[in-house]
């Protein structure tokens, strides 16, 4: 009873499987093997694997067929010139049909290419670096041919930048060139002027930066400043395959031109906002300094004559007085008639005996020294130099955008700026140029020069390396004193803003920020003198006191004494942990040096920034407020770069 009422499925499971398998495997035959799912296009027509080879067969066949069969006649050229007379004759009546047509010459185009070597560039003399550290207009926006750098859209700022400047001879460059693409020992029809002329194409400067282990970074170029407007534009570009549209003939264009020449060569600096700072090439910075420091030492010392005369005025006056008082109450004191001992048994004036010389009046003692002073030898005036001279030098050697460079009798000046250094480092730089390569992407190279072909610039050789730039702080911390028993360290933060040093005293304990935002109010002195201050100072040094711990050492060489301070442990990030003595007495040379030049420092008086413009117009119109323009004059175009006198030719 149980086998009878058995599942069906149960008793013919296997069958059915094996049902199910030779379905899916008629299935796959067919689909996969009969009816192949690749298809091939070929002949802008699709075909199986297997229909492929027999068109392709059947097209091999026709072709043979066609290579066997006997060639075709051709009809032979029939003239039909009479036919085409006839025809216009139909058409135009009294047409002279005798007229010989002009038929342009065949002419065959010969184009004549030289084969020529490159000439060298030349060598970089005389490299010269200075940093300069100011208040100057930074730009707000990006600058560019669009946004041009202007008074519009800057304002005064603290900035780091340094210049580096070098020489090369234009002269020696125009004679290679020409002698390689014109001279006379190239054949007269290869001879080309326009490959003769030389033009600028680039001005690198590199870099090196002093790494904390002493070793040097390898070097990096340096952008080109953030004012200049054609940054793009003097981007390198050195394959000729990487140039933009319109290759090598509109770069040689576009950088044969006065503007761009001396955009590239002598680029446009910051306007210096300083009362007493301005800039120049490094060599002429430099001797602009020393007569800044002459000026300000004759400046001190006619202060000093003056206020010496002055005090020696007040005490001719008072002896005056003094005089005149005597001679109203005679000789006064003890031998006055009045005086102490009565009148004189003599009854001579004065009180004096009778017969007792009276003595001469002879000249005083300020007379005295009048006469030695007119008699002595004058000692010979040291001249004082005057800054307008390193203007003259200035506006010289810049490069004139009219008569260009080919005929300078003097090595070209060039320069470039990296207004990207940062405080506390230190950097050395070197600087090269390039010239465009004519024949850059054609076949016109001798076999030794034949590796330049895809070359757009020739370089220079680099320059010697520059000393070091060594860029100061603007943000220091002395730990001043401490207060023992609570561990308090009293620390003076000094902050360099807007050209000037500012100081503060923090109270700084275990765990605490040294230093912090703080509101500033001018003082008396700097309201009346329109000083611009800053509103706020920001003190935050993003120092963290961590521990303050005694110290137990010996000073001195040959006499040892004991010391007993203090050390204050602070740390920027939690990880690297620092030290510092507190109290100036312990402090390193370094450290000590450098609090004694910022107390320097704060006390000289404060100025006024100049406008937008320089120095050259406040020595023609004299200074001028920052925001004030001539009237009708619009904003941004004032001052002019040169005044009349000094404008270059």
């Amino acid at each position: 009873m149980g086998a009878k009422g058995s599942n069906f499925f149960e008793e013919h499971v296997e069958k059915i499987i094996l049902a199910v398998v030779v379905l899916v495997c008629v299935w796959l035959t067919l689909t996969r093997v009969f009816i192949s799912p690749v298809r091939i296009k070929y002949d802008n027509r699709t075909f199986s694997p297997g229909n492929i080879d027999i068109y392709i067969k059947n097209q091999a066949e026709d072709l043979e067929v066609k290579l066997n069969r006997k060639p075709e006649t051709i009809k032979s050229y029939k003239p039909r010139i009479d036919e085409f007379v006839a025809r216009l004759d139909s058409a135009i009546n009294n047409i002279d049909v005798s007229i010989v047509w002009p038929v342009p010459p065949y002419l065959e185009k010969v184009e004549v290419k030289g084969i020529y070597s490159i000439p060298e560039i030349g060598e970089i003399s005389d490299v010269e670096v200075e940093h300069i550290r100011a208040v100057a207009y930074v730009p707000t926006v990006t600058v560019d041919e669009e946004n041009v750098y202007s008074g519009e859209n800057s304002e005064p700022n603290d900035i780091d930048f340094v210049s580096v400047e070098a020489k090369f001879d234009v002269d020696e460059l125009y004679k290679r060139f020409n002698e390689n693409f014109a001279g006379h020992n190239i054949r007269e029809e290869w001879r080309d002027p326009c490959l003769a002329k030389p033009v600028f194409a680039a001005v690198e400067l590199q870099r090196q930066e002093h790494l904390s282990d002493g070793s040097w970074s390898d070097w990096q170029p340096v952008p080109r400043a953030k004012i200049e407007r054609r940054k793009k534009m003097f981007d390198i570009i050195e394959g000729i395959e990487d140039l933009p549209a319109g290759g090598l003939e509109v770069r040689l264009l576009q950088f044969d031109d006065g503007t761009v020449r001396k955009e590239l060569l002598q680029p446009e600096v910051y306007r210096i906002a300083s009362a007493k700072e301005d800039w120049f090439p490094p060599r002429l910075h430099k001797k602009y300094t020393e007569y800044q420091k002459q000026i300000d030492l004759q400046e001190k010392r006619e202060a000093q004559k003056a206020a010496k005369k002055e005090e020696e005025r007040k005490d001719e006056r008072s002896g005056r007085v003094g005089r005149a008082r005597g001679r109203e109450g005679g000789l006064g004191g003890l031998f006055s008639p009045m005086g102490p001992m009565g009148p004189s048994p003599g009854g001579s004036p004065g009180g004096m005996p009778s017969g007792m010389p009276t003595r001469k009046k002879g000249p005083t003692r300020r007379s005295r020294e009048r006469k030695v002073e007119k008699e002595r030898p004058e000692k010979p005036k040291k001249e004082t130099k005057d800054t307008s001279e390193i203007y003259r030098e200035f506006s010289e050697i810049q490069i004139s955008e009219r008569e260009g460079i080919s005929k300078m009798e003097k090595p070209l000046l060039f320069w470039a700026h990296d207004d990207a250094v940062e405080p506390e480092k230190s950097y050395r730089y070197r600087i090269r140029l390039g010239v465009f390569n004519p024949i850059a992407g054609t076949n016109q190279f001798k076999d030794q020069d034949k590796v330049l072909k895809d070359k757009v610039i020739l370089w220079s050789e680099f320059s010697d390396v520059t000393e070091v730039v060594n860029i100061p702080g603007r943000l220091y911390f002395f730990p001043c004193d401490i207060q023992e028993a609570t561990e308090a360290v009293t620390v003076q933060v000094s902050k360099y803003v807007l050209g000037y040093w500012y100081s503060k005293d923090f109270t700084v304990r275990q765990g605490e920020v040294i230093g912090k935002v703080i509101d500033y109010e001018p003082t008396e002195e700097e309201e009346e003198a329109n000083v611009r201050v800053p509103s706020k100072i920001d003190y935050a040094t993003g120092a963290v006191l961590v521990d303050v711990v005694p110290v137990n050492d010996w000073s001195g060489e040959k006499n040892l004494r004991a010391r007993h301070y203090f050390d204050m442990l602070y740390s920027f990030d939690g990880a690297d942990m620092e030290r510092v003595p507190i109290k100036s007495r312990y402090w390193a040379d370094g450290l000590q040096a450098k609090f004694n030049e910022i107390k320097r420092l704060e006390k000289e008086p404060k100025e006024p920034l100049r406008g937008w413009g320089g120095r050259l117009e406040e020595r023609r119109l004299g200074p001028r407020p920052l925001e004030e323009t001539p009237p009708g004059m619009p904003p941004g175009l004032w001052p002019p770069m040169f005044p009349p006198a000094l404008s270059p030719r």
